[in-house]
Formats: structure tokens, C-alpha cells, sequence
């Protein structure tokens, strides 16, 4: 949280000390929940209806993706939270130490754990199995590594990581129903990954900028809309980018950006016209130190072009036959909306990290 200067008649309470590595968890906490349930929403929803081998490769490589992301942000996301204790080992003392179940810290603890379980089972049914050998698609760069290091260990004659792992998961594969029930419990857990940081926050009541009317809306919104944006990179550099899968996605994320954007408005306009605190706040992030990267970088490049860039997109699409003529340029914007997304997902948690005032305390 930010420093003040002083007032004559208010006495600012000094900044936490919150450093990037929260800034960081927060975000991919929110981008693994997101991503997870990208992958859940392809495999679910849209793979049972897709048209055609293009569509079906899209949506496949989407399920893959999210899967993937999802693994790899929780897990350097639970590395950034624990670099910031002071020991991190005791965290794995949880299940006997984390008791008090009335605290978002020690129910938050327990969706991390459960979310990292689930999203990591589907990254391994995804992957792994006698369906999956030979196959092909940028999202199997896991499957490949795995199939190198076979290469390269002494294992004894007739030994193999992915021959054993492909038999594991055809074993353990559930039948349609139970993996639908899997997929309704992890994302439960996916939700929660999301939406817990910003209630935990929102505790914190002497922070205006933590608003417990907002602050849950806005993570709600951009943990999927960061998971979409991760995931449909993937399937983009995979060679999907002008499926029908990608549009669809490439939708769901706009409405997401409009939700948060008129939220985020009016996070601003109750802090505006708050307490000092929260005038502090919204001059810190409008006209102050954080103006680049809230103004520039979350409002401007991190939600409005994207959404202008999707919108003329998504009209020359439905409109004209250029996309056919120019797919590349079409690809490339997409892989553009993408990133912008990803990276003002970040600052988003950045800004309501350092741009943080805390109430100042009346001096008599």
C-alpha cells in the first residue's frame, strides 16, 4: 500500500509491506482459475458441437491449453505466494494449522489445494493415454518432453515414461458422467482460486480501494477473461486462431472486459467521492505515480483496445469475407487482444496493491 504525505489534521498510516510476489499470485491465481474453466467450457460445451476437423482440432487444443496454464500458473503462483513468508515450509502444515474456517486465508488455502488437484488430473487425462499417442498439436509440448526424456535416461529395454503414464491414465479415466461431475467440482474450486483473494482483501476494511461492493466483481471478471486470453494464445499459436472456437471465446472474453470495465468506472466514482483515503487512491491511480500503469495500462490498453480490436474484428467477420484473405493480420490480432489482456490483468493487481491508501486516522 502507498505512502502520504501527512496532513495537519490526519495522521496517514504507513504502507504494508506487500511486495510483486502478492502483485503476481493474485494474478495468476486468478489466470489458473480462468484458464481451467476455459478448458472445462471447450470440452463441455463446445467440443460436442463442433463442425468439422478444424473446430474439433480448436477446441481440443483449447481443453489442452487451459489444462496446461492452469497447472503451470498455480503452481508458479503458490511459489510467489510462499516466497513471501517468512517460512514457507510451515504452509505445509496447513490441513493441522489452518482450522479457523470463519477466515478467507484458511478457506483460500483449501481451494488452492483442491483447484490444484483437479486442474492437474485434467492436464494428465488431457494428455496422456493410448488416444493421445501420435498425436498432433502445439498443446502436447508436455507429452514431447516427457517423450525426450525417455530418450535421453538409461532406462532399461522395453521401459518408458509415456507408455507408463499412458496406461495410468487410461485406467484412471472416468466415464462421461463422473468426469462431468469432475469438471463441476473443479471448477467450484476454480471460482473460488478467483474470487477468494478479493475477499480476503475486502476484510481489510480501512482500505477504501479494497471495496467489498466492487473488488469481488472486478476478480470474478478478469480471472476468466486473463484464463481466456492464456489459453486462446495457445490455440492461436497452435494454428487455431480463425476456428469458430476462437470467435466464441474471443465474445465471451468482450462481455467479461465490458462487466469489468463499468465496474472498475465505478469502483472510481465511489472513490472519488469517498473518504480521503479514497480521493488519495483515485488520485494515485488517475493522476499520480500509478497513472501509466491503471490509466494507461489497465484501462486503456488492458480492457479498451482489446475490446475495440475484438469488436472490429468480430464485424469484418461477420460482415465481409476478409478474414480468408487476411489471416494472418487476423491471427495476429487475436494473438494482439491477447496479450494486451494478459498484461493489464497484471497491472490490474499491481495498482490495487500499490495504489492502496489506507484510512488516515483523525489527529485531535
Amino acid at each position: 500500500m502507498s505512502d502520504i504525505a501527512t496532513g495537519s489534521d490526519l495522521l496517514w498510516i504507513a504502507r504494508g509491506h506487500w511486495e510483486i510476489f502478492i502483485a503476481t499470485y493474485l494474478f495468476l491465481g486468478g489466470l489458473s482459475g480462468g484458464a481451467y474453466l476455459t478448458s472445462v467450457v471447450s470440452s463441455e460445451l463446445f467440443r460436442p458441437r463442433a463442425r468439422g476437423p478444424d473446430e474439433i482440432f480448436a477446441c481440443e487444443e483449447t481443453s489442452r491449453w487451459g489444462a496446461i496454464v492452469g497447472v503451470l500458473a498455480i503452481a508458479v503462483g503458490g511459489v510467489a505466494l510462499l516466497s513471501h513468508l517468512g517460512a514457507p515450509l510451515r504452509a505445509l502444515t496447513f490441513p493441522v494449522l489452518f482450522t479457523n474456517f470463519g477466515s478467507w486465508l484458511v478457506i483460500g488455502t483449501w481451494f488452492i489445494v483442491l483447484f490444484a488437484l483437479f486442474v492437474t488430473i485434467e492436464a494428465f487425462w488431457l494428455l496422456f493415454g493410448e488416444e493421445h499417442a501420435g498425436s498432433e498439436g502445439l498443446s502436447y509440448v508436455p507429452r514431447w518432453i516427457v517423450a525426450w526424456i525417455d530418450d535421453v535416461l538409461p532406462l532399461p529395454e522395453g521401459w518408458s515414461i509415456v507408455a507408463a503414464l499412458d496406461w495410468l491414465a487410461d485406467r484412471l479415466r472416468p466415464t462421461e458422467r463422473a468426469r462431468r461431475i469432475v469438471h463441476a467440482v473443479g471448477s467450484v474450486a476454480a471460482v473460488g482460486v478467483i474470487v477468494y483473494t478479493a475477499l480476503l482483501l475486502t476484510d481489510v476494511s480501512v482500505v477504501p480501494l479494497w471495496d467489498r461492493q466492487y473488488l469481488p466483481i472486478v476478480f470474478l471478471m478478469s480471472g476468466p477473461s486473463t484464463g481466456i486470453s492464456a489459453a486462446l494464445l495457445g490455440t492461436v499459436a497452435s494454428g487455431g486462431g480463425l476456428s469458430r472456437t476462437n470467435h466464441l471465446f474471443c465474445l465471451a472474453d468482450d462481455a467479461l472486459i465490458a462487466v469489468e470495465t463499468v465496474t472498475l468506472v465505478g469502483l472510481l466514482v465511489a472513490l472519488s467521492s469517498g473518504s480521503p483515503a479514497g480521493e488519495q487512491s483515485y488520485d494515485l491511480l488517475l493522476n499520480g505515480a500509478y497513472f501509466p500503469h491503471f490509466a494507461v495500462g489497465v484501462l486503456a490498453l488492458g480492457l479498451v483496445v482489446p475490446f475495440g480490436l475484438s469488436m472490429t474484428m468480430t464485424g469484418l467477420v461477420r460482415f465481409t469475407d476478409i478474414e480468408h484473405r487476411w489471416g494472418s493480420a487476423f491471427t495476429g490480432g487475436f494473438a494482439l487482444k491477447y496479450v494486451l489482456v494478459l498484461a493489464g490483468g497484471f497491472l490490474l493487481r499491481y495498482t490495487l496493491l500499490f495504489g492502496a491508501v489506507k484510512q488516515p486516522l483523525g489527529v485531535p
